[in-house]
């Protein structure tokens, strides 16, 4: 019997809280191991259960979503996070893929797209849609990074260093395919895919695979 993924479920509206985990629990893979009202309480709740996966609200009361997720990714060996918005892809969005996010979902997204994220960041690559991922590009490129405004002209040097193989795969990966697709797609073991994929963020100075698909929007790889 397959290892349920353990869910940690944080958001400050009861109702949110509720329909998530009976959406999570009524998948036989998926286990909601707890639940949390605030980002104060996501330090204590991930070190007594452990979760693989933490659903995290971005706008709550007391602390918000992306200084929970800072807070989390500081610790060794942290749970995988999927961020989560009732609005449109916004500036709250960038800071959580910043701090440490694995993946992000708009809370009306269909049910079945909640444990497909799960599912996904567990298994060590991400979900999103490419219209909410343009979003993000456009709202990264509008406002400043690092004391900066991103360049489309670094990406598109940075997308151009990449091999005909690298681009493939990068291609790929911003239309949201996880590794084992792109694997099957292109004829090539997930451990080849996960070894271009290293090649691919050391060369667009990224660390995670939203990066490297905003990346590959910046830089006219896909259009």
């Amino acid at each position: 019997m397959t290892t349920p993924i353990d869910v940690l479920v944080v958001d400050d509206d009861p109702f949110v809280r509720r329909g998530l985990s009976d959406i999570l629990t009524a998948a036989q893979d998926i286990r909601v191991v707890a639940e949390a009202d605030d980002g104060d309480q996501v330090p204590s709740a991930v070190a007594r259960h452990r979760p693989h996966v933490v659903l995290m609200d971005l706008k709550m009361r007391r602390v918000g979503g992306v200084e929970a997720i800072t807070a989390l990714m500081s610790q060794p060996d942290p749970p995988r996070v999927v961020a989560m918005t009732a609005l449109d892809v916004d500036d709250l969005v960038l800071d959580a893929i910043r701090a440490g996010a694995h993946s992000f979902l708009r809370k009306d997204e269909p049910p079945q797209s909640f444990g497909m994220a799960v599912r996904a960041v567990a298994a060590g690559t991400t979900l999103f849609s490419e219209q909410s991922l343009r979003e993000i590009v456009a709202a990264a490129d509008a406002r400043p990074v690092g004391g900066h405004v991103a360049a489309r002209s670094d990406a598109e040097r940075a997308v151009g260093a990449l091999s005909s193989r690298e681009s493939q795969i990068l291609r790929a990966l911003a239309s949201g395919a996880t590794n084992a697709a792109i694997a099957g797609d292109l004829y090539l073991s997930e451990t080849t895919v996960k070894t271009h994929l290293s090649h691919i963020y050391t060369k667009l100075c990224v660390t995670t695979r939203v990066e490297a698909a905003m990346q590959a929007l910046r830089g006219g790889l896909v259009t």
